[in-house]
């Protein structure tokens, strides 16, 4: 689908893209086979909140990388975004099998995610969104074909609806995979990860009329603490000058 676009737009694949997009692939291929996993092998709530802790492990690295230097009060408000998040997703849920090997996945598709944000922020300073996502997807995409025929998966168990969810997972995260990519640009990588903790505070409560889950009062808090947290990191560290276009600020 990303192809598609990207040669319809005038932004063809190149193997300059490839060239740029290849360890973002890799890590990308890494996050979602290590995140899966875990779901099924511990609880969801301990893949969750071990996925958000992703904002601090990129301010670590993206200190190092980008020179990004955040003042106190934005540290600040970025460990309550990731606090509210926690006390969000905790709440009260039906007792789950867990197995280290489920956490353990899940911190490495944490590792695995936040190697590929930074790679990706580091990339789009030479490459045009579009088709930077189409390269990484297909990189992704190859990588993640190769581990499962390896490991002998039986495709041909899918069924008519897998299929239907499979085309919608790839429609709306794709397209959210674009416009982050996108975004990269003009947003430090660390503010960006604090606004990906809406993620699963968007999800909880979406998760209220499609899974039937409600949210208890401490759930409710959590989730109004981390949208005042991230809410407040975004409009700091919201940039007056209007970004340069795609076109006139790629470097060739």
């Amino acid at each position: 689908m990303l192809t598609a676009i990207s040669y319809a737009v005038g932004q063809p694949l190149s193997w300059k893209t490839f060239k740029l997009s290849w360890l973002a692939g890799v890590f990308l291929a890494g996050d979602m086979m290590m995140f899966f996993c875990a779901v099924r092998l511990t609880s969801i709530v301990d893949v969750t909140v071990i996925g958000g802790l992703q904002p601090a492990l990129v301010l670590v690295f993206a200190r190092r990388m980008f020179n990004e230097r955040l003042g106190r009060w934005d540290l600040l408000w970025i460990f309550i975004a990731m606090a509210g998040v926690t006390i969000a997703v905790i709440g009260p849920s039906p007792a789950e099998h867990h197995r280290l090997l489920g956490d353990l996945l899940a911190v490495g598709a944490l590792f695995s995610f936040s190697a590929y944000w930074l790679a990706s922020k580091r990339a789009r300073e030479k490459t045009r969104a579009m088709e930077y996502t189409a390269g990484v997807m297909i990189v992704a995409a190859v990588v993640t074909t190769i581990i499962v025929l390896l490991a002998r998966q039986d495709l041909a168990r899918m069924h008519a609806t897998d299929w239907v969810w499979i085309a919608l997972i790839a429609l709306v995260p794709g397209t959210g995979h674009f416009l982050m990519n996108w975004a990269h640009r003009f947003v430090d990588a660390s503010v960006s990860s604090a606004i990906s903790c809406l993620s699963p505070l968007v999800a909880s409560v979406v998760a209220i009329p499609i899974l039937g889950q409600p949210l208890s009062a401490p759930q409710i808090a959590g989730e109004l603490i981390g949208l005042a947290a991230i809410a407040v990191v975004a409009a700091r560290n919201r940039q007056p000058d209007s970004p340069q276009s795609e076109s006139s600020s790629t470097t060739h």
